[in-house]
């Protein structure tokens, strides 16, 4: 089924929409890819259409991918001619002899063509990858039957095996507009360990070898993303990693995913202090969350220390305060009028993107497919709009269509040039006045902190588990959370704020300086020069079924590979936090509190 005149137009519109509500993305391992197929690329799944848009428009040497889709989505005439010139194959799930399953996937990988392939299943959000099905090594396994020739397609072909390559797909916030994306490539995996046993005819054995290379599979796409073991370690490892590097682009996109594992690994060490702070992280970003502030929009946030949200601020502090934001209010408005006119043109696009993100408030992993889906049928509208807007102004002008084209391609690239700039100037003013009126209303106004803990689960609620559950397990439903004001929060996030960033770097150089033993993920145990602790093999235990051997690194290798890679770590004081305890409110404090 090879590919038709739609495909590139379709990969170039979802390039395009990508690079726009993404601000970076960067593709690391495209010496691992072949140049030549055929190749089945197993892909990471947590980000719903935006996964094979990312996959298309990063794929190294040139390659194109066909995709599969149900058959039942071929039935109707027109949608068959749409997705079979944009190169979909068929999938009967329904049939259980896999030559007839995987013909199509077959006849395009004997042409040398590109699979991408999605084995978690379907799109999720958990706090790691959900176990990988075994459609992916089956596919790569009976292409070798059918290269031989089968009864389904008789006859020796002249393909040659397939190559399965992982890819990694790791956002650094996947529903966040302008966030940051990692893509990565890793070795393919070659058929030669496994044909042979796959292929001996011994009972079972089939079975055995697509198990043992559905595991090697998964472990390379593990060690390409950020797994936590649950939902506490993993937000505490991205408050810590928020702390540790203050703006976004202090930690490079090379080093996120390496950098955040090893923080997940961190939190997933048994250890007291471990443990609280971990719990205070968590805390703080529950209180984030449920005042909808922002841990870099605080930090951006020019404040005067008179804020110090534990004492009573008198009038004149009050006015003072006042003054301050509004002179920053200024400064953050007086660049607005360089990007009013863009603004302007682009408000629908800017409207559609929260209406999509609100249809997909219970599923974090539709929001970022929504806004972008949606942006791309406006732009259809409102693009023409405009054109047309040029062409009355310019219809005087010689080639006046010609010079209306370029200023509405003009007027999108100034947009993405000036967006980051604006964008984080307005999340900025908007936490300055969140934390004004907090601190001006005093506390009296405030939440007990203590009621807020009791109740977390209905203000910062976590993602429902609806994928990888064990058979039988019912998929949990989604608890809307209760909006609270910012202001009745905001007092004990400026005060957990310096609390847990304080903690946090007490805490580490503390364990750097015992050089305490660190739970960490084998592979980067390996890498940086830890320990691995290999179960000993036992033939009761089938090697797929075997658990990974357990990794250990040593706190000062620890701290040192977070300093060498830009934390803040012994080099700037924490007072710049600003926020402090004062003795009478420390009992208010539920979780935060000494022990």
């Amino acid at each position: 089924m090879p590919f038709g005149f739609t495909h590139k137009p379709l990969v170039a519109l979802a390039g395009s929409a990508i690079t726009s509500f993404y601000r970076k993305i960067e593709v690391y391992g495209s010496e691992n890819v072949p140049e030549e197929g055929p190749i089945i690329f197993a892909c990471t799944h947590t980000n719903m259409a935006i996964d094979p848009a990312v996959l298309s428009n990063t794929i190294p040497n040139g390659h194109l991918l066909h995709y599969w889709v149900k058959d039942s989505l071929f039935k109707h005439p027109a949608m068959k001619v749409l997705l079979t010139n944009a190169g979909n194959i068929p999938v009967d799930r329904k049939t259980k002899d896999n030559q007839k399953l995987f013909k199509g996937t077959f006849e395009a990988l004997d042409r040398g063509e590109c699979i991408g392939v999605f084995p978690e299943g379907t799109s999720h959000t958990e706090p790691h990858l959900i176990p990988l099905k075994d459609g992916t090594s089956w596919t790569a396994l009976e292409y070798l039957i059918y290269l031989n020739g089968s009864d389904a397609s008789p006859g020796k072909k002249e393909g040659k095996p397939a190559v399965i390559v992982p890819v990694g797909i790791a956002y650094v916030d996947k529903s966040k507009y302008r966030s940051r994306v990692a893509v990565t490539y890793g070795a393919p995996i070659s058929m030669d360990t496994y044909a042979s046993e796959f292929l001996s005819g011994v009972e079972g054995a089939n079975k055995v070898a697509v198990k043992r290379l559905t595991k090697a599979t998964e472990l390379e796409m593990h060690k390409m993303t950020v797994n936590a073991p649950d939902w506490d370690s993993a937000h505490a490892a991205e408050m810590a990693r928020q702390l540790l590097w203050l703006h976004e682009d202090s930690l490079a996109l090379a080093d996120y995913v390496d950098v955040a594992q090893t923080l997940v690994d961190l939190f997933s060490t048994d250890d007291e202090r471990v443990d609280r702070l971990k719990a205070n992280l968590v805390t703080y970003g529950q209180l984030l969350s449920a005042s909808r502030l922002s841990n870099s929009a605080l930090t951006d946030l020019p404040l005067d220390t008179q804020l110090d949200p534990s004492k009573e601020v008198p009038l004149p502090g009050r006015l003072r305060t006042l003054a301050i934001l509004i002179k920053d209010t200024i400064i953050s408005v007086a660049q607005f009028p360089f990007f009013v006119v863009p603004f302007i043109f682009h408000i629908p696009f800017y409207l559609i993107g929260i209406f999509g993100a609100h249809l997909a408030e219970d599923e974090v992993e539709t929001r970022a497919q929504n806004k972008m889906f949606m942006s791309v049928f406006i732009s259809f509208i409102t693009y023409p709009i405009v054109f047309f807007i040029f062409v009355w102004l310019f219809g005087r002008v010689p080639m006046g269509m010609v010079f209306a084209a370029g200023a509405v391609w003009l007027l999108a690239k100034y947009h993405t040039a000036l967006i980051d700039q604006n964008y984080n100037a307005a999340k900025r003013l908007a936490a300055a006045w969140r934390v004004l009126v907090g601190v001006w209303l005093g506390s009296n106004a405030e939440m007990s902190i203590n009621q807020f803990v009791d109740d977390v689960a209905k203000f910062a609620p976590n993602p429902p588990a609806t994928a990888g559950l064990p058979p039988g397990t019912p998929k949990e439903k989604y608890v809307r959370p209760i909006k609270l004001p910012s202001r009745v929060l905001v007092r004990h996030v400026l005060r957990t704020r310096v609390q847990v960033a304080r903690e946090l770097e007490a805490t580490l150089l503390e364990l750097e300086d015992s050089d305490t033993r660190l739970k960490a993920s084998f592979w980067l145990a390996e890498r940086y020069g830890g320990d691995v602790l290999r179960a000993d093999a036992s033939d009761a235990v089938p090697e797929y079924a075997r658990e990974w051997p357990q990794g250990a690194r040593g706190a000062r290798e620890v701290v040192a590979f977070l300093r060498g890679r830009g934390a803040r770590l012994g080099s700037a004081s924490t007072d710049e936090y600003w926020a402090a305890d004062s003795d009478d409110e420390k009992d208010d404090i539920k979780v935060l509190k000494s022990e």
